[in-house]
């Protein structure tokens, strides 16, 4: 083979984009490895990162609190029963948007809830900022730190050569670290990318020639880590070739929208029992400071709509397999609590997640058991009065997002090690999923 400067450099950045660490990272991390505990078999944890700042007070809208309606005078949705386009009724107290219409099964059946007042004591409403945080699970400077899935990842054994990957163009932040994770860009084709103009078995030839014939001396070097990196991630390759190759028959027809296709391809790679512990999708255009939409219409509702409409196809697609996969929502911040002069709202403090699976349900069985409140919206609600407001204008949060966070590692995914994925934090316990 002709392995030019300019091939060898192309296929690098091929690994680098399979591999979500550059060849030459990889490299200086060499020996930097945390100590690995084993963890669950079989579990899988999706993210759908709703990027740009969801409004959770319209997702799961407290219509029992009188100052709701109040501080949203067109934007509130009516309560249940109060004319056209209500609020679905959760517990009497919260309601669904009436696009989410398609979840209300899940709830019913107790195999999802939504935290309320979700967040965490420094938000600076920064959408930069606020993503970094709550991708790297790292409160103030986060310029150097990695993201807490892929410190998971790096703090575990997994079970397959395929841990995790991200749908979309690039690999974001909450999975970017020590640890390789995998990129797979576009919505229609899970092999993965393809550098333009080159050929994919030359690629791959020239990654294996390059990376993959250590000498004797450089095994137990960084080299011989890189070796093993890129050895590991040709074999991926040739798993998700393989994958891609057979047609796919989801239980349920998906929606014909980016985030649908997307989470096709995600339950795809469940299904196909690759060893994926880490999903996490994109899904954007939540920063809604005007024209939001009155009651269910406009841009947020038809936002809601395909939310919903797309996580309802997966559980739906996965069936039983949701005995052991939890479907989690994260955003940059929540919104202002009133509604602006726009007809939106502006970036704000606490928020609603949704959590869904059999560990949710888990969770709800061993609350009814012990005769503990088993509401499918799980907060302190600090209300929306003026003097109850966080500096008059936001929802106060009454739960750290990393404690949510925890219990997603440590219980659904097995992982005890949570200093190392989640550092400098007290845990406490929220009871989301078990």
């Amino acid at each position: 083979m002709n392995l030019t400067r300019r091939f060898f450099l192309q296929s690098s950045g091929l690994l680098a984009a399979y591999m979500g660490v550059s060849p030459f990272e990889a490299t200086a991390h060499a020996g930097l490895m945390l100590p690995k505990q084993a963890t669950a078999k079989g579990k899988t944890l999706v993210i759908i990162f709703l990027r740009g700042g969801a409004d959770g007070l319209n997702l799961v809208l407290p219509f029992g609190d009188p100052n709701y309606s109040t501080l949203r005078p067109s934007l509130a949705i009516n309560a249940p029963g109060k004319g056209r386009g209500n609020a679905i009724d959760l517990d009497g107290y919260f309601g669904l948007h009436p696009r989410l219409a398609p979840l209300k099964p899940f709830f019913d059946s107790r195999l999802m809830v939504a935290a309320h007042a979700v967040g965490y004591d420094k938000n600076t409403r920064s959408h930069f900022e606020e993503q970094d945080v709550w991708e790297t699970g790292v409160i103030g400077n986060t310029v150097g730190s990695d993201g807490w899935l892929n410190r998971h990842l790096a703090t575990s054994q997994g079970h397959g050569r395929i841990r995790a990957v991200a749908i979309g163009d690039t690999l974001p932040r909450i999975l970017r670290g020590k640890v390789p994770a995998y990129a797979l860009r576009g919505v229609e084709d899970l092999s993965p990318p393809r550098a333009d103009g080159l050929d994919a078995a030359k690629v791959a030839a020239a990654i294996e020639h390059a990376y993959c014939t250590p000498s004797h001396s450089e095994r137990d070097t960084a080299r011989g880590l890189l070796a093993d990196t890129a050895a590991s991630t040709l074999e991926a390759i040739r798993d998700l070739r393989k994958i891609a190759d057979q047609p796919y028959k989801p239980a349920k027809p998906y929606p014909e929208t980016d985030l649908g296709r997307r989470l096709m391809q995600v339950a795809r790679l469940i299904r196909a029992d690759v060893g994926l512990e880490v999903a996490e999708v994109d899904y954007g255009g939540w920063d809604t400071h005007q024209a939001q939409g009155r009651g269910e219409g406009g841009q947020f509702g038809n936002l809601a709509s395909q939310l919903a409409d797309a996580i309802a196809a997966f559980m739906a697609d996965l069936q039983d397999q949701m005995d052991d996969v939890v479907v989690a929502t994260l955003t940059d911040f929540g919104r202002t609590a009133a509604e602006n002069g726009s007809g939106g709202t502006d970036h704000g403090w606490a928020n609603c997640m949704f959590v869904a699976g059999g560990a949710v349900k888990k969770a709800s069985d061993a609350r009814i058991a012990a005769n503990v409140k088993n509401g499918p919206v799980i907060t302190k609600w600090p209300g929306l009065a003026p003097d109850q407001l966080h500096e008059k204008r936001d929802l106060l949060h009454t739960t750290d997002f990393r404690d949510v966070l925890a219990e997603l590692v440590r219980v659904h995914l097995g992982n005890t090690n949570l200093e190392a994925v989640l550092p400098s934090h007290t845990f406490k316990p929220v009871g989301l999923v078990a």
